[in-house]
């Protein structure tokens, strides 16, 4: 059961990072203790470090305006030891599973190309079409709760 390839949401590392979200915490411990691998393209690291950067320019202008301290260095190293040992991949295969946030097929794309079963997100665009990717590929569309229930009942 140890170093199961996964696929990651941005959303779902923004939420274990910034909002201390429990079960988006626990995947990052997982990957700590090579139980699972994080798959992604350079397509998911570019939004990631993206995302998270003006994420930290926006709590630095706060600090900066209201005096409070922000520990940007301790979120930066979440990152860091999140994206540290990730497998990458090319991005060879473009769908368009989800039409309304076309950005979101990147996600998707990144499991068929490494053979990856399970996609953990929050991403509403993802799990409308949920069905259909588990129907057409095999990938299992989850959220950090559910994967890591399937993990520690041993039904991955």
């Amino acid at each position: 059961m140890d170093n199961i390839r996964v696929v990651v949401d941005t959303n779902v590392f923004i939420n274990g990072i910034f909002k201390q979200d429990e079960y988006s915490r626990a995947l990052f411990q997982l990957k700590s203790a090579n139980k699972i691998c994080f798959v992604m393209n350079k397509e998911m690291q570019n939004e990631l470090l993206i995302t998270f950067s003006n994420i930290l320019l926006e709590a630095y202008k706060r600090r900066n305006k209201n005096g409070e301290e922000i520990g940007i260095i301790p979120l930066s190293l979440s990152l860091s030891r999140c994206l540290w040992q990730v497998r990458e991949v090319d991005h060879l295969i473009h769908t368009n599973f989800c039409e309304e946030d076309k950005s979101d097929n990147k996600f998707i794309d990144c499991c068929i190309d490494d053979d990856v079963k399970y996609l953990i997100t929050q991403d509403q665009h993802i799990n409308n079409v949920a069905s259909q990717i588990k129907e057409q590929h095999n990938i299992e569309v989850l959220s950090p709760f559910q994967f890591y229930m399937k993990y520690k009942m041993k039904q991955l």
